[in-house]
């Protein structure tokens, strides 16, 4: 269509630039700067022509994509990564106004022919084989009655702990990264301006092979969305991608995405800017590393050690010009977030100049999340959605799309059996997530999770989704 045709012809004409000499009174920098300006200024006049004559092109559209095959991924009982992470996750986009509006339409379904391009062709650039393999073949070996299961330990059974899940983890994997590639197409093709994925398992712990970075474990993850979304859209479009020339990916779940970089960064690669905004650093992971060490590990040094914050101390320096790794102590709070946002990521995104803009949105520096990294209230989370999306107005026509991975505090969803309570106990409350809430769904979790969880019935990830949401509605006009 015509938008693609905008940005393929925004990239030949910076390798045309490029190839030119130039007077010297001429600033190279300073040509491609204006061409890339009047390319983008092209392609919002194109989008708002299209969206007031033609179907299916959306201005002023934020959509929202999620899939119910996802809820085939069944964690274990006690797991901080429980199932009705998805029901809540979709309930906060409905607070927000997803399916309510016409220019906030909730997606429920992904075609087949994403999932085909995800399994076939974008995976396997994300993953080693080896690993897909592995992978597949143990959610295979499962019974369908079985959950819970270690989907992620080693020949000698260890680092699988807390990656658990069933039959169907392997496919509601390839969900999530079919998922984050539509919402890439979609985005890039101007049928809408931004879209929110509401999908699990998370991905950006999981990188070219099993543990990532030496990390201990796989954290959750199975398949990378954001890192797929990005490899998607940067592969040519004769290759069947959209042809970008470049992406960015911002993650701002409390814990750094050490599969993303793996699998973007783990080498210099002028396509991509990978930048983390997460808890750690030297004073909080015990190790003080120089730019010269960091450049002979090259990046590889994750955290063996058990007291430090997971996955360890590959997030708490920045290898290369490719990553921007900005650990903010013990505790994310929102003056270092607000800080590190304005004075280090907006300027070094906007000089990086990506075409696509990826969040790797985890919700787990709120407040009240029970892994207790962060101070962020829900509030927080539009303002940081707020600021990306300012980034991608002014340097991509405001095409950005999120990808949930973490958050966890969500309140018990699971009404408590109280028959065998002492007198005088009440029981905790739980939540009602009403039809978004499959049928059959199970929300089993300890009495001290449950507990601490209590608190995010005032305020918690639902809360903090939604204002995420909110400002991607906000942001979602292009003049």
């Amino acid at each position: 269509g015509l938008l693609h045709q905008i940005l393929m012809s925004k990239s030949f004409g910076e390798d045309q630039i490029e190839c030119c000499d130039v007077p010297p009174a001429q600033s190279k920098a300073t040509i491609v700067t204006e061409w890339r300006k009047a390319c983008e200024r092209l392609y919002k006049r194109a989008c708002s022509k299209l969206s007031s004559t033609e179907e299916g092109h959306g201005n002023g559209t934020t959509a929202i994509l999620t899939d119910s095959r996802c809820n085939g991924h069944i964690s274990q009982n006690g797991s901080f990564e429980r199932n009705v992470r998805l029901p809540a996750a979709i309930k906060a986009t409905r607070l927000a106004g997803a399916g309510v509006s016409k220019n906030v339409p909730l997606i429920t379904s992904v075609e087949d022919s994403y999932l085909d391009i995800a399994e076939k062709s974008v995976i396997p650039k994300a993953h080693k084989i080896s690993y897909i393999k592995r992978l597949k073949a143990k959610c295979a070996s499962i019974s369908s009655d079985e959950f819970g299961v270690a989907l992620t330990d080693d020949s000698d059974g260890e680092g699988g702990e807390d990656t658990t899940g069933s039959r169907g983890s392997y496919m509601a994997a390839v969900i999530g990264v079919a998922a984050s590639l539509k919402a890439a197409e979609m985005v890039v093709g101007g049928q809408c301006v931004n879209s929110f994925c509401a999908i699990r398992p998370p991905g950006h712990h999981a990188g070219l092979e099993l543990r990532s970075m030496n990390a201990i474990s796989n954290g959750f993850c199975l398949f990378n969305a954001a890192a797929c979304a990005a490899i998607f859209a940067t592969t040519p479009r004769s290759q069947g991608g959209l042809g970008l020339r470049r992406v960015c990916v911002i993650d701002f779940d409390v814990h750094h995405g050490n599969g993303t970089q793996d699998i973007l960064c783990s080498t210099y690669d002028p396509r991509f800017l990978y930048v983390s905004l997460h808890a750690g650093g030297s004073e909080v992971n015990g190790y003080d590393i120089d730019e010269d060490d960091a450049l002979f590990l090259g990046g590889y040094c994750g955290g063996k050690k058990q007291d430090s914050i997971f996955p360890g101390r590959c997030g708490d320096f920045s290898p290369h010009e490719g990553v921007l790794n900005l650990p903010l102590g013990k505790q994310v709070t929102a003056k270092s977030m607000g800080s590190a946002l304005v004075t280090q990521v907006t300027p070094r995104v906007e000089s990086f100049s990506p075409d696509l803009i990826i969040l790797s949105s985890g919700f787990d520096a709120h407040m009240n999340d029970p892994l207790g990294l962060g101070g962020l209230t829900a509030e927080d989370f539009g303002s940081v959605t707020d600021v990306c999306c300012q980034i991608a107005y002014k340097t991509c026509s405001g095409r950005i799309i999120s990808v949930l991975e973490g958050g966890y505090g969500v309140p018990c969803c699971q009404p408590e059996d109280d028959k065998f309570l002492p007198a005088g106990i009440q029981p905790f409350r739980h939540m009602d997530l009403g039809p978004d809430m499959p049928q059959g769904m199970r929300d089993e979790i300890p009495a001290t999770l449950r507990q601490k969880l209590d608190k995010c019935h005032k305020e918690g990830f639902i809360e903090a989704v939604a204002e995420h949401v909110k400002g991607f509605i906000r942001c979602n006009k292009r003049t």
